[in-house]
């Protein structure tokens, strides 16, 4: 949400943490300023996590001090002249100089990184290559956010599916959030599956680690290749198992592997690679099926599940119903 000037909550909240960097900071602060600063992270956790994002910004802006500078000069015009503390750290005094630019905000975005989100509609599939050399697979009807900051790349994945190979940088790592888990790698390959408010995690080359910050910081599941793990969003357990990887990345190659699945949760799957809709009863679909279904043309898959399940085909112009 965003008032009259454009200013948004988050932006303001931003500022203000900035604002107690700067007095704290400064060579006249006092015990009682830092004793107000403590009030003030603990009046919230949305305070606390402002703040250290700044302090994190500060420290970036540091290390890359030159290459900032550098990219500053062709506006140097636009800088507002700020007195000089030689009291001050070298780091704060950069910082504050960055902020008090006018392009300060586009330098606050690049630390975060801009987000881009993804799309793609039922029936279709997109391959998405990232500038630090990311590759990833979306399955149809997915959707996710993508940020390459500076000190890590993350992903906000919604209703989804999606092949990752992510390329290393053990300097970047490599954040997932889905659903109310975390995934982090640095360099590997892996599917996430994300339905239902299921998240399936499956490793096919490198290590994962999952993290449900509910439950804090420590990781619940370390995967490595050839292991997945379930996980239904509000629970407090996963399931980690030994698995086939090929099988959860099989949709990539336009088949589609079942281990005992229910007719209704492969329709629902198959829903989203088609643009006509299938329905079945509540009855029907709990019938249940193993083995690989080739997704090619849909009115072809739809015979062979009638056919297997022993049900006949009726179509309208909207949708295609088994009975």
């Amino acid at each position: 949400m965003s008032g009259a000037d454009g200013m948004t909550a988050s932006d303001a909240l931003r500022d203000e943490a900035v604002a107690w960097l700067v007095r704290v900071q400064s060579d006249q602060a006092a015990a009682d300023d830092w004793a107000a600063l403590a009030v003030w992270l603990e009046a919230s956790d949305d305070h606390l996590s402002a703040f250290e994002q700044v302090e994190r910004f500060a420290a970036e802006l540091t290390e890359r001090a030159s290459e900032i500078a550098s990219a500053l000069r062709p506006a140097s015009s636009r800088i507002v002249p700020l007195p000089r503390r030689a009291a001050l750290p070298a780091w704060f005094a950069a910082a504050a100089a960055v902020v008090a630019l006018v392009v300060g905000p586009m330098a606050w975005r690049g630390y975060q990184g801009t987000p881009t989100v993804y799309q793609t509609r039922p029936g279709e599939t997109r391959q998405v290559a990232l500038t630090d050399g990311t590759h990833i697979r979306m399955d149809a009807a997915s959707t996710m956010t993508v940020r390459l900051g500076w000190r890590t790349r993350r992903v906000e994945m919604a209703d989804a599916q999606a092949t990752f190979d992510v390329a290393k940088d053990p300097g970047r790592p490599f954040l997932i959030s889905v659903g109310d888990q975390q995934v982090r790698v640095v360099g590997t390959e892996f599917n996430i599956r994300h339905y239902d408010k299921t998240v399936l995690v499956t490793v096919r080359r490198g290590v994962v680690e999952v993290r449900q910050p509910d439950l804090g910081p420590a990781p619940v599941a370390r995967l490595v290749a050839g292991q997945s793990l379930r996980h239904v969003e509000g629970g407090d357990r996963s399931i980690q198992t030994a698995t086939d990887p090929n099988a959860a990345f099989a949709w990539t190659q336009g088949r589609l592997v079942c281990d005992d699945e229910t007719l209704g949760e492969m329709i629902t799957y198959l829903n989203r690679r088609y643009p006509t809709p299938i329905r079945v009863s509540d009855a029907i679909a709990k019938q249940r099926f193993s083995g690989v279904l080739e997704l090619g043309d849909e009115d072809l898959v739809v015979r062979r599940l009638a056919r297997y399940f022993s049900l006949s085909v009726h179509r309208t112009d909207r949708e295609i119903e088994l009975r």
